[in-house]
C-alpha cells in the first residue's frame, strides 16, 4: 500500500529534502509515511526567508493577526475527526488535544488584542515614560512526540498573534500531525515564508537550528538534559525552556484519598504516563497508604488497553522502545530493592508489537530506586511509604 512522502516547508514551498526515513506505527509496527528528511541547507533556507518577512508580519494589522488565528482554528474544527485519527493516541485523548489545539489558537487570537503597553508615574512631573511591548525576533521551536498537536500550539498560536517567523522543528515521530498542522495554518493565510517546518530525524540541522546567529529566541519542550544542551548553545539568545522532572505526589494522612485518587489516576496513565507533570513517584503517608494503594490498583484493573483507534481503548502503546525500557529498567530495580508488583509490571503480551505496557502499580517502593529518583514516562504509580514528615522531605 502506498504511503505518503512528507516533506519540510521552508523558503515559501515544500521541498524535496535529503535522505528520507520512516514513521512506524507503534500500534501495528507498520510504515505510517515517510518522510523527506530536511539538512542543514534547508534550515539555512528557513531562516533566511523568516528573517526576510520579519518586518511585513511584525508590522502586519494586529487585527489581522487575530483573524488569521481565528481562522487556523475554524479550520482545526472542520477537520477535527480526521486529525484526530491521524494523530496516533486513543481517540478520546486525541480528540481532546485537537480541541485543546483549537482553544489556544483562539486564546491567542483574543490575548493579543489586550497585549498593550503603559506608562508608568515617576518622580519627575516633567518627564513622561512610556513601555511598549515588542516583537523578540525569529523563533527556532523544537518541540516533542508526547503531545505533538496541542505543545506546538502553544508557540505557533502565540507566533502567529504577535507576528513572530519562526522556524519549527517538531519530533521527527511527530512528522505527520505537524505537516497537517503547517498546511492549515498556511491555507489559513499565514505568511508563507514566515512560516517554515523542518522535518528530521538527524541531531545536526536541529544543532544547525539553534545555533543559528539568525535566529533571535528558542523556545523548547523536552527533556531536561536536552533543555541543559540546548541553553549551553543558545547562550546568546532569548531561552523559553519547558522540560521535564520527577516531581512526587505527596498524600499525607490527613488527606482526601477520593480527590489524590482521582489526580493519582489522571496523572499516572492518562497518555500512557508519557507526560511532563506525570505521576511518576508517589510519597504516602503510611496510615493513608494501603487504603490509596488498593483503589489505584481498582483504576489501573478498570485501564483498557488497546490500539489506538479501536472502540473503548483507554490506552495505547508506548511511543518509543527508549520509554519501554525505561519502564523494564526502573520496575526490575524497584523490585532488586525491595518493592512489590501489585498489578501489571511488564510488556503486554497479544500485541502487534511490544510497546504495550501494561499499567503498573508498585507498592513498597525504597527511597533509593531509580523510579523515584528519574522521570520514568511510563504507566507506573511507585508508592514509596513514609513514616513522617521528615522522611518526605527527604525522599
Amino acid at each position: 500500500m502506498a504511503v505518503d512522502v512528507l516533506r519540510s516547508h521552508v523558503g515559501g514551498r515544500w521541498v524535496a529534502g535529503n535522505e528520507e526515513y520512516e514513521l512506524i506505527s507503534p500500534a501495528t509496527g507498520r510504515v505510517l509515511a515517510r518522510v523527506a528528511g530536511a539538512s542543514t541547507d534547508d534550515v539555512d533556507t528557513g531562516v533566511a526567508a523568516a528573517r526576510a518577512s520579519f518586518e511585513d508580519v511584525r508590522w502586519s494589522p494586529m487585527r489581522e493577526r487575530s483573524a488569521l488565528c481565528h481562522r487556523v482554528a475554524d479550520l482545526i474544527s472542520e477537520r477535527a475527526e480526521s486529525l484526530a485519527e491521524e494523530h496516533g493516541k486513543p481517540l478520546h485523548e486525541a480528540r481532546g488535544e485537537i480541541a485543546a489545539g483549537v482553544d489556544g489558537f483562539r486564546l491567542a487570537a483574543e490575548e493579543i488584542k489586550r497585549l498593550e503597553g503603559y506608562s508608568p508615574q515617576t518622580a519627575d512631573p516633567n518627564k513622561r515614560v512610556l513601555v511598549i511591548r515588542q516583537n523578540r525576533g525569529v523563533w527556532a521551536l523544537l518541540t516533542p512526540w508526547n503531545f505533538p498537536f496541542n505543545i506546538p500550539i502553544e508557540y505557533l498560536g502565540p507566533a502567529l498573534a504577535t507576528g513572530s517567523p519562526f522556524v519549527w522543528k517538531p519530533a521527527p515521530s511527530s512528522a505527520r500531525i505537524a505537516a497537517r498542522l503547517t498546511e492549515i495554518i498556511l491555507e489559513a493565510g499565514g505568511h508563507s515564508k514566515s512560516v517554515n517546518l523542518v522535518l528530521t530525524d538527524s541531531i545536526e540541522p536541529a544543532r544547525h537550528l539553534v545555533r543559528h546567529q539568525s535566529i533571535d529566541a528558542v523556545g523548547l519542550t523536552g527533556g531536561s538534559a536536552t533543555g541543559r544542551i540546548v541553553a549551553e548553545m543558545a547562550w546568546d539568545k532569548h531561552l523559553l525552556l519547558e522540560l521535564g522532572g520527577n516531581g512526587p505526589v505527596i498524600v499525607l494522612d490527613d488527606a482526601d484519598l477520593g480527590a489524590a485518587l482521582g489526580a493519582i489516576g489522571h496523572a499516572a496513565f492518562t497518555n500512557a504516563g508519557q507526560v511532563c507533570s506525570a505521576a511518576g513517584r508517589l510519597l504516602v503517608a503510611d496510615r493513608a497508604a494501603d487504603e490509596l494503594v488498593a483503589e489505584i490498583c481498582e483504576l489501573a484493573k478498570g485501564i483498557v488497553l488497546g490500539a489506538p483507534l479501536d472502540d473503548g481503548v483507554t490506552m495505547g502503546p508506548l511511543h518509543t522502545q527508549s520509554v519501554a525500557q525505561t519502564m523494564d529498567r526502573h520496575i526490575s530495580d524497584a523490585l532488586d530493592r525491595g518493592g512489590r508488583i501489585l498489578f501489571g509490571g511488564a510488556r503486554a503480551p497479544g500485541f502487534p508489537t511490544d510497546l504495550f505496557y501494561q499499567p503498573t502499580v508498585i507498592d513498597e517502593v525504597s527511597p533509593d530506586a531509580n523510579v523515584n529518583a528519574e522521570e520514568t514516562f511510563g504507566p507506573i504509580a511507585p508508592i514509596v511509604r513514609l513514616k513522617n514528615d521528615d522522611e518526605i522531605l527527604e525522599a
